[in-house]
């Protein structure tokens, strides 16, 4: 007998055994051992709140963690891009959500992705990649492409699995981002912080 509990536990069990495979790929480029918890996905998408019919777009969805937690919070399938660069998420991602828009590149390139799926600017923008774990140089290019393509007063939230801000303050200084820490999830594998950045006018 199946049912949505069921199925929820078979995508999580597919998700963490994927993740893990990436991981041990490529350590670095996916950030951790395995994806995001559900607490962590939840206080994500809760510091984002998303109101209908606003456009988000989620920066390395890898296995789909905070698009599932999206999903369940009513943003509807038309109104979420995802954008990842790992070709091996990218499948996956197209198997287990094959109503969404899912665009294989980099976030850095993030002002020319949108154009093309007729979209130039956001105001929500919610993050998976471990923007910690990169160097400086590509840590800068990504904040410049998201306050590229984020509205005034609009939400980019970002995790991380240190409790300083995961973008350096001088950068988001720079791009015109304004962030904080806004809570934490102690049990998470492994603890995990949110910051929400508010792009200034």
């Amino acid at each position: 007998m199946t049912g949505p509990l069921t199925s929820a536990i078979k995508a999580s069990k597919r998700s963490k055994l994927f993740f893990l495979k990436q991981y041990l790929r490529n350590p670095f480029g996916t950030g951790g051992v395995a994806p995001s918890g559900r607490q962590l996905a939840k206080l994500m998408v809760a510091k984002l709140a998303p109101q209908p019919p606003e456009i988000i777009v989620e920066l390395g969805p890898g296995t789909g963690s905070f698009t599932r937690e999206l999903l369940a919070q009513g943003v509807e399938p038309a109104n979420l891009i995802l954008v990842e660069f790992n070709k091996a998420f990218v499948k996956f991602l197209k198997k287990e959500f094959p109503n969404l828009r899912i665009v294989e590149g980099a976030a850095q390139d993030l002002p020319q992705l949108l154009p093309g799926l007729g979209q130039f600017s956001v105001n929500k923008i919610i993050s998976g990649i471990p923007l910690r774990s990169m160097k400086p140089a590509e840590c800068r290019q990504i904040a410049r492409a998201v306050a590229a393509v984020l509205e005034p007063g609009g939400l980019f939230v970002q995790f991380s699995y240190f409790k300083a801000s995961p973008v350096p303050k001088a950068v988001a200084a720079e791009v015109g981002l304004v962030g904080q820490c806004v809570g934490g999830v102690l049990n998470n594998v492994p603890p995990a912080f949110v910051w929400q950045y508010v792009k200034s006018a």
